[in-house]
């Protein structure tokens, strides 16, 4: 067997309708081209037209449903992704009532970004299996007021253990007007690793330094 990963076996959730389509097909591309990279490693690879498999790309808001809808938990082994980096000062209406009632309306959540709704709705999501999530955000989860909310309920009301964590870097992609924002990544799970890892950035928008933690 050249692969025991497929196409299949990965799930999404996208809230824009065109970006599901988009999704699909740049999985379906990004497949052929590791196949083909496969094929001048090995010699051989798995055919990859016509296309017997498809991604399970669920056109939904992610806070409102229930992820176990998508996939249920016990059949997941990893979580991650990308959520939208939006700050509390600018979040709507409709963003910040979905934070609080994700957070059960608990003190101080009011002034959570609203990626904070994601790490709060994967702890909730991966309690009581081995599922390892992580997501990249916005570094003011990990700084000021913020900290000690959002933190304090991953820790302390669903026994979160960070596994790794890359310290602030800069960060930019090749869309049109695209602005360079200052991210972290977060890497939890509720099993408790002996091996944690800090990414530490000397430069910023250059590569980072792995440094063993407790």
């Amino acid at each position: 067997t050249l692969s025991n990963v497929g196409l299949e076996q990965f799930y999404g959730i996208e809230i824009d309708e065109a970006a599901v389509h988009i999704a699909r097909v740049a999985m379906y591309i990004t497949d052929h081209q590791l196949n083909l990279e496969a094929a001048n490693k090995f010699g051989k690879t798995r055919a990859t037209v016509p296309l017997v498999t498809t991604p399970h790309i669920h056109y939904s808001n992610a806070l409102k449903i229930d992820w176990n809808d998508v996939v249920k938990a016990e059949e997941c082994s990893y979580v991650f992704g990308n959520p939208p980096f939006i700050g509390s000062k600018i979040m709507s209406q409709f963003q910040r009532n979905q934070i609080v009632r994700e957070f059960d309306n608990s003190k101080g959540c009011g002034v959570l970004d609203y990626v904070s709704g994601w790490y709060l709705k994967a702890a909730k999501y991966i309690q009581h299996t081995t599922i390892k999530a992580a997501f990249v955000s916005t570094n003011s989860i990990v700084q000021g007021e913020q900290t000690s909310i959002l933190w304090g309920q991953m820790i302390n009301k669903y026994g979160i253990k960070i596994h790794f964590a890359h310290r602030t870097f800069k960060w930019s992609n090749e869309a049109k007007g695209n602005a360079a924002v200052h991210c972290v990544i977060v890497g939890f799970g509720v099993d408790n690793p002996n091996n944690k890892t800090i990414y530490e950035y000397e430069d910023i928008q250059g590569l980072p330094l792995a440094v063993p933690a407790k």
